[in-house]
């Protein structure tokens, strides 16, 4: 018989279990949880009673005993009939039933002190009528499945009564086997019918919203998660769609913003999910799905959403009026004579970009060599029409990360966005002088034009607008004083920066001759357990007379020196010494991670130079590991993945790095030989906040199914730890866990950890 009621009450209190689950999906229910709470504490009431009675002999435990199961019953039955009158609309009047109940638990609890077979006639028939009480009120909502559900609370009521008919104790087998038929049918209805019910008041509020959207001027759309979920006709007839035949479904926000402002519109997006009171104004240019450009006006603000944060766009196309003022602002910063830009566009693009901090570019100014006779020969038409020629040229033939403008006269300035260096600009230079090669076709002639140029380069030659202009067109005044057509670099003092970063590079090849470098390690630990289980090297830079060097400044740049092969040739050699001296000192190590470049990966002794660095100190190949960033590993997967399939075949590991930076697909991923993935610190520092959970429970489901660790890095504190773990990370690194240790250290930690875990040989 115990089992049987252990099972009864079990059974029980998972059914209520399972409705409070179901409450926290939708809280604005709360019948769903007054009838969760009813399961348990019935559960609680009928187990507690007749299994509890004999373990007390009669007393004040006993009496104790009969108090808490009488005033379980009683609080089951109160919450079963405030859970059907609360699904009704009506609520329970708590201070005129309350004195009621708790008459009937104290008369419960007398009666189980003194005599078990009374307080169970007692407890059956008010168990009875109150499944009965509810049955009713279900009943007059005169439904389908409001009618089953009310027929199981009368067949619950029958089923209580059988209890004190079959056993004056209140332990029929029968009982316990029809309660657990009944009470499993009945749960089960309960859940169907709050789910109907939670579906039925989604379908009216979905109904109630698309009514008022349908008919209004304005475009509404509702974004969740960088997708549209939601797009009224006025929407989508703004962005190209036939509000009766073409229905978008789930578009993705990049389908609908330009690449340059993805990341405007996703910050704005995150701040509006993160603040309900948010209200943000904006405006911008926007992607039609029937290929036109769009300017809207729009308003962001928070919206639920199916139970989710998202956000309400309220917008309407100001198109027109945008294209108006562009008309206006095209006369005041474009050249009428070759539509180019003119000077004052010019002046206006380097001020953003040098006031904005933008990347390095290069400033070329271009100007024809004996213009002035062409005008004087053929006359000015001509000389105009070659002009257009030459923009026109120039516009279609020149890559288009140059903008080309128009200072006056014969005078052409170029601003090459993406050009960082001398190499870049000095290839541009030369094929602009390409195509003045061949001869321009004007009123019936071939005409042949040389240009003079000079290249100017920011931030080295100016750290402003004003000061660009001017040293390009010194550097093009220096070419033309040369012979023939020909370029000029502007080669005034390097600024203080530029000086820097010289001063760095020399300086790095001076550190890699006398070993300025040495190696930190910061320790990774075992999710959960917290346990040690490697360590990733970082290398550091102890200048002289300076102090330490950042790495975001010193690796830079042994890559554009390429010295980077020989720095990571002394990262491996440091790293693999200290592993052997590790496993001579304990029996045993941890593997240590290694950062490599993408550039490492162009020499293709670099495989065979890290195993025979690993054969050297007669390591295991497991005991290293390399590390490469996510961008790296997609940016030059042609040369990565081949080295990679080595490495992995000898048995070194890889991890891709900085996971959530860059653009890897599912398919790159699968062909990745990687053991693990290392989430990138942007990931976890938003941790706990549900969007950020969500990113991170998504991501390492995939690695799971890939096979592969999930390491979190940059893991700041406990709260973020624990998210972590409990989203399926693997490993965590941080500084809440460890800062990077020196050698010394880093061995003391080792220390500590073989001695917890000695080898299995010792």
């Amino acid at each position: 018989m115990t089992p049987l009621l252990l099972v009864s009450a079990a059974l029980l209190a998972m059914l209520g279990g399972a409705l409070l689950l179901l409450w926290r999906q939708e809280r604005s229910l709360r019948y769903v949880r007054q009838w969760g709470w009813s399961w348990i504490l019935l559960a609680l009431g009928l187990g507690g009673g007749p299994l509890l009675q004999d373990l007390f002999e009669p007393g004040a435990a006993r009496n104790l005993q009969a108090f808490a199961a009488s005033a379980a019953v009683m609080g089951s039955q109160l919450l079963q009939l405030a859970g059907a009158l609360d699904y009704r609309g009506r609520r329970l009047r708590l201070m005129q039933w309350l004195p009621g109940f708790v008459l009937l638990m104290c008369v419960l609890a007398a009666l189980g002190s003194r005599e078990m077979s009374q307080a169970v006639l007692m407890g059956a028939l008010v168990l009875g009528l109150g499944a009965l009480a509810s049955a009713a009120i279900l009943w007059r909502a005169s439904q389908g499945l409001e009618r089953w559900v009310s027929a199981g609370f009368v067949a619950v009521a029958l089923v209580h009564a059988t209890g004190p008919l079959l056993d004056p104790q209140g332990r029929s087998v029968i009982t316990y086997s029809l309660g657990l038929i009944v009470q499993t049918a009945l749960g089960l209805g309960l859940m169907l019918l709050s789910v109907s019910r939670a579906h039925g008041q989604a379908r009216r509020q979905a109904e109630r919203f698309t009514r008022l959207a349908e008919h209004s001027l304005q475009g509404l759309v509702v974004l969740q998660d960088y997708r549209v979920v939601y797009a009224n006709p006025a929407a989508r007839r703004m962005f190209g769609h036939d509000p009766e035949r073409d229905r978008p479904g789930e578009t993705a926000l990049a389908e609908l913003v330009s690449p340059d402002l993805r990341e405007a519109a996703r910050q704005r997006h995150r701040a509006v999910l993160a603040d309900p009171q948010a209200r943000i104004e904006w405006e911008g240019p926007r992607l039609g799905f029937d290929g036109r450009l769009l300017h809207v006006r729009g308003l962001s603000s928070h919206l639920d959403w199916d139970g989710q944060p998202a956000e309400l766009l309220v917008m309407v196309d100001d198109s027109e009026r945008q294209a108006a003022l562009e008309a206006l602002r095209r006369q005041a910063l474009h050249d009428e004579l070759t539509a180019l830009p003119n000077r004052n566009f010019a002046v206006e693009r380097l001020q953003q970009l040098t006031r904005l901090g933008a990347p390095p570019f290069a400033l070329v100014s271009a100007d024809m060599d004996r213009f002035q006779l062409i005008n004087e020969s053929l006359g000015h038409a001509v000389g105009d029409a070659l002009l257009q020629g030459i923009a026109q040229r120039l516009c279609a033939e020149l890559p288009h990360n140059a903008t080309v403008a128009r200072l006056g006269e014969d005078q052409f300035v170029m601003l090459v966005e993406g050009a960082p260096g001398r190499a870049e600009a000095l290839a541009f230079a030369e094929r602009l002088l390409a195509l003045m090669e061949r001869p321009f076709a004007v009123d019936g002639a071939e005409l042949f034009v040389h240009m003079s140029v000079g290249v100017a380069l920011f931030p080295q030659d100016a750290a402003d607008g004003p000061g660009l202009l001017r040293a390009a067109d010194s550097a093009m005044h220096r070419a033309k004083a040369r012979a023939g057509a020909t370029y000029a670099f502007f080669d005034a003092a390097m600024n203080r920066a530029a000086q820097a970063r010289m001063e760095a590079e020399q300086a790095l090849s001076r550190a890699l001759e006398e070993g300025q470098f040495r190696l930190d390690y910061q320790p990774k630990m075992l999710a959960v357990s917290r346990e040690l289980c490697g360590f990733e090297a970082l290398v550091r830079w102890q200048r002289p007379g300076i102090g330490p060097v950042s790495p975001a400044e010193f690796i830079p740049a042994a890559e554009r020196t390429g010295q980077i092969r020989a720095l990571g040739t002394l990262i491996i050699a440091i790293a693999t010494a200290q592993l052997r001296q590790w496993l001579d000192r304990f029996g045993r190590l941890l593997p240590v991670a290694i950062n490599v470049s993408p550039l490492q990966f162009e020499d293709p002794e670099f495989v065979p130079q890290l195993l025979a660095a690993l054969e050297r100190q007669r390591l295991p190949a497991a005991a290293l590991q390399i590390e490469i960033t996510e961008s790296a590993a997609i940016g030059h997967v042609e040369r990565v993945l081949p080295q990679l399939e080595r490495l992995r075949a000898a048995g070194v590991l890889c991890a891709l790095d900085d996971f959530g930076t860059g653009q890897s697909s599912l398919t790159m991923l699968r062909q990745l030989p990687i053991h693990a993935m290392k989430l990138d610190r942007s990931m976890i520092e938003p941790l706990p906040r549900q969007d950020a959970s969500a990113v991170v429970q998504a991501t390492c489901a995939l690695g799971h199914s890939l096979g592969l660790e999930i390491i979190a890095e940059g893991v700041e504190t406990e709260e973020q730890a624990m998210a972590v773990e409990a989203l399926g990370c693997t490993q965590l690194q941080g500084y809440y866990l460890s800062r990077p240790l020196s050698a010394e250290r880093a061995t003391e930690l080792l220390r500590r950890f073989v001695d917890l875990h000695p080898p299995l040989n010792s």
